[in-house]
């Protein structure tokens, strides 16, 4: 099975430029939890709920910032479309993530969570595996 068969198709990304509030205040517009951030229409970044919460309003950062500030240096962690589960499933273990951002020519077209694996395919064992590597964390 390929991600392309289990992603949620679209995506929101704001420009590097945007500001730490006006990204908080799409997430919440949109009922989303992580925006892509893209440079040029390629994606460079990914931004949680939880970076904003965590590393711009508990830090007391200026929320008039670029987004760029709550980037992580170590890049993002991505696949295509033709990935398969199996593989999209190892990177979210390895990396103790639970979204991975779906691009094409590093421009996003979607996302695949751990709600996706649990809700789309039918391996319940893999869908696990995941998530109990991700809560190790």
């Amino acid at each position: 099975m390929q991600v392309s068969e289990v992603m949620h198709v679209g995506v929101r990304s704001v420009d590097v430029t945007e500001t730490i509030r006006n990204v908080a205040k799409l997430m919440k517009e949109e009922d989303i939890g992580a925006v892509p951030v893209v440079q040029n229409e390629r994606a460079i970044g990914l931004v949680t709920d939880r970076d904003i919460v965590l590393d711009a309003v508990a830090e007391e950062e200026d929320l008039d910032e670029p987004i760029s500030k709550l980037l992580i240096d170590s890049g993002i962690y991505s696949v295509t479309p033709s990935t398969t589960i199996e593989e999209a499933s190892r990177i979210m273990k390895k990396n103790k993530i639970s979204r991975l951002l779906v691009t094409e020519d590093y421009r996003p077209i979607g996302m695949l969570s751990v709600q996706d694996l649990a809700l789309n395919t039918e391996n319940d064992d893999l869908t696990g595996e995941v998530i109990s590597e991700i809560k190790e964390y």
